[in-house]
Order: C-alpha cells, then sequence, then structure tokens
C-alpha cells in the first residue's frame, strides 16, 4: 500500500552527495519539511529539477541548498536533534529505506534492508533510535532502529495500518496516523503503560500529526471542512482549533522548536510551496517567492 502524500519513482545511486546552490525559479512540488534543532534551516523534499531531492532553505526564504543527488525519490527528511544528521527516505536501490545523510561530509549510509516499504523516519530525543514504519509484514506497522547495534523492534501489531509516526519531545510518548477499513484518526500511544488514545475520533480523513516542541499540543491535517486544514488540538484531544481556515490543501505542519511557529505545505498560491505561519495561524507567509 502507498499511502496519500508519499512520493514514489524507481532509483539507484551511490552514496555520497554534494551542496548546491539552487535556482529558486524552477518551482514544482516541495513537501515534507522539518525544523533544525536551533530553527535556523528547514530541510524538505522537492522535484523542482524533476527528480525528488532534500533541500535545505532559512525561515526566511533565503539561502536555498540541494543536499541530495539521486535518480531515486528521496523524501520525509528528519533533522537529528545534534544537528548534524538527517534521516530521509528513498527508493534508490529499487525498494524503499531509510537513509541518514552526514551533514558534514554529504555522506549517505542505509539503515534498512527490508522487502517491504519502509518510510517516514523520525529520531529518537536522545538521538539513539529512529522510529519508521514498514510494511515487510504486510500492513504498516511502527518499528525503530536502535543506531548502536542495527536492532529493529516492532512496535505495534494491530489490524490497521500506523504511519508517520513521531516521539514526543520527553520520549515518553508517540503520536501517529492510523488508518483501519479506509478511515484516518490520529492516535497516541504511552510507550511505559502501553495506553492508546483516539485523538480525533472523527469519520473524516484526520492525518499527518506532529507534536509541538512542549509536548502539550498536536498539529494535523483533516478534511473535516470538506478540504484538508491544519488544526491543533491539546495533547488529549481537546481544545481543538483551526489554524489555516483556507480553500486550498494545507498539509504536513510542522513545529518550530521554540513552538512560536508552524511551517506547513499549501496550494494556495497554485503549487504545493512552503509557507510560514504564527502558532496561533496568523502571519502566514510563502516560505520563497
Amino acid at each position: 500500500m502507498k499511502i496519500t502524500w508519499q512520493l514514489c519513482s524507481a532509483a539507484l545511486m551511490a552514496g555520497c552527495v554534494g551542496s548546491n546552490a539552487v535556482s529558486q525559479e524552477d518551482r514544482a512540488f516541495d513537501s515534507y519539511p522539518h525544523w533544525s534543532p536551533d530553527g535556523h534551516r528547514i530541510v524538505f523534499s522537492s522535484d523542482r529539477t524533476g527528480d525528488t531531492e532534500l533541500y535545505l532553505i532559512r525561515p526566511d526564504g533565503t539561502d536555498l541548498e540541494r543536499l541530495t543527488s539521486s535518480p531515486g525519490v528521496d523524501s520525509h527528511p528528519s533533522w537529528s536533534p545534534d544537528g548534524n544528521f538527517i534521516a530521509f527516505d528513498s527508493d534508490r536501490s529499487g525498494e524503499r529505506e531509510i537513509y541518514i545523510l552526514d551533514l558534514s561530509t554529504g555522506q549517505t549510509r542505509r539503515i534498512t534492508r527490508s522487502a517491504g516499504w519502509d518510510g517516514t523516519p523520525f529520531w529518537q530525543p536522545t538521538g539513539d533510535r529512529l522510529l519508521f514504519y514498514s510494511e515487510r509484514d504486510g500492513n504498516a506497522e511502527l518499528y525503530e532502529h536502535v543506531l548502536r547495534d542495527g536492532r529493529e523492534l516492532r512496535l505495534t501489531r494491530t489490524a490497521g495500518n500506523e504511519y508517520y509516526a513521531s516521539w514526543s519531545n520527553d520520549g515518553a510518548r508517540l503520536v501517529f496516523e492510523y488508518e483501519v477499513d479506509g478511515d484516518r484518526d490520529v492516535f497516541s500511544v504511552e510507550l511505559v503503560s502501553g495506553a492508546r488514545s483516539n485523538l480525533t475520533a472523527n469519520p473524516a480523513r484526520d492525518h499527518l500529526p506532529a507534536w509541538s516542541t512542549d509536548g502539550q499540543r498536536v498539529a494535523f491535517s483533516t478534511r473535516r471542512d470538506g478540504n484538508d486544514e491544519i488544526y491543533v488540538m491539546g495533547a488529549d484531544g481537546s481544545e481543538l482549533q483551526n489554524l489555516t481556515q483556507h480553500p486550498a490543501v494545507d498539509v504536513m505542519a510542522k513545529w518550530s522548536p521554540d513552538g512560536s511557529s508552524i511551517v506547513f505545505v499549501s496550494n494556495r498560491d497554485g503549487r504545493f510551496a512552503l509557507y510560514i505561519m504564527t502558532a496561533l495561524g496568523m502571519a502566514v507567509r510563502r516560505l520563497e517567492g
């Protein structure tokens, strides 16, 4: 199963990548932004050169740089807590697997090796493990990869599909997208107790959740208003608020490290591009011209 918003293509390339300046005139589909730990840069994927690669940009829209150069699709980047590495998924080997890019050397190394689809990596707050979903056992389940020794642990075992999971900053909880019988909702789970909560419980499509830095709120996209909007709710599912209220598609929200801003993807100007707004949904601006 290849889920909505998942980018697909075949690829094959060896591990060395470059950081090359890129013109902002060649614009296409930008997606899956993620802030650096210091909030000074944003990594995202884009097919602006005809092939989906990873890029960096500053929150003011300057200093656009291309990070990867692969004939495959490089997507779903996630910045390590120390700021030195970016995990992402790619089909450059023929299968979609998880890779890590070393920002100091430009070298990539492959992390997973399975016959199933492995995607959407997310770093544990301590930087020791990667959370991801895999279809290696038939349906999409959550796994973690222990970077020290390469062990992979299956975290969920359900009849549905789990996607787009992330740790809270204290490492105590996960939030993720759960699909069963075609319906998608946002769930959370406490890792110690195993207590699992349906935070949205709505017949509309609720998907692509993201923790706030303080762990008190979750941003997500929902179609409960007839089109994709970005909502925020408390960590228990309370206090729902629509931040975007726009007829366009608004998705893929990520909080800035200081919690003051949210970067997201929208086609409100005719193509899917990056936007930034305050955590209250104010002062929306397109990230690049």
